[in-house]
């Protein structure tokens, strides 16, 4: 879904943002923030950071926020988090995280101060490294953001469409760069930092991430021997 949202599509996350708005910013704004929003996941080459991307991770959300574990966190700065989290997304750039916690905090105007605000502002930014968190609320949106890697492997499969966004990278250096990326990830001692999505997704992610890095070199010799 790297098209801009359709009104099928549109008319539940649409409502669902403006109440969010309505309670956490408390203010006008919403139309404008939503207009900004479709037009970052809406552009031209979101083959995987688009609204089906922030679809999931409010579906995944909605699925946990209930749990124990997770009794007590800021549902709503959670929610703005995945909003905003990808929103501006360049595959050249290094800032984005920061481009789109500051695209919030733009928005949310006078409200920017306020507790939820500067929450999910935190959250999106830590999404860059996605390193271990001593805030909870910060690892729930983490391991929701990387809950496609213990995903089964069709729908793994189907991640891999991130390659697209990196067209102007010649094969040989995304190989190497993106074998790189998953050797980082699998070196740590847990890909999840919570306990459900441990129990439910860190074997399949770290199954999905040594195939795929496997894979990855693999290519990279038969690249080279050319």
């Amino acid at each position: 879904m790297n098209e801009r949202m359709n009104d099928r599509m549109n008319a539940p996350w649409r409502a669902r943002f403006d109440e969010l708005w309505s309670r956490t910013v408390r203010g006008d704004g919403a139309e404008a923030a939503w207009r900004a929003l479709d037009a970052g996941y809406g552009e031209a080459g979101r083959h995987y950071h688009g609204w089906r991307h922030i679809a999931d991770l409010l579906e995944g959300h909605d699925a946990v926020r209930a749990l124990p574990d997770f009794a007590g966190l800021d549902h709503d700065a959670i929610d703005l988090a995945i909003f905003f989290h990808d929103a501006v997304y360049d595959p050249a750039r290094t800032d984005n995280e920061w481009r789109s916690a500051a695209l919030l905090l733009t928005h949310a105007g006078p409200a920017a101060e306020s507790g939820p605000i500067r929450a999910a502002e935190a959250m999106i930014q830590a999404t860059a490294a996605h390193a271990p968190s001593d805030d909870a609320a910060t690892r729930l949106m983490l391991d929701l953001d990387l809950a496609v890697l213990g995903a089964p492997r069709p729908v793994y499969e189907a991640y891999a469409a991130i390659r697209r966004e990196y067209a102007a990278v010649p094969e040989a250096a995304w190989r190497f760069g993106r074998a790189g990326v998953l050797d980082r990830f699998l070196a740590r001692p847990d890909l999840y930092q919570t306990r459900p999505f441990r129990d439910r997704f860190e074997t399949a992610a770290q199954t999905n991430l040594a195939a795929e890095a496997d894979t990855l070199r693999a290519r990279l010799v038969d690249f080279t021997a050319l």
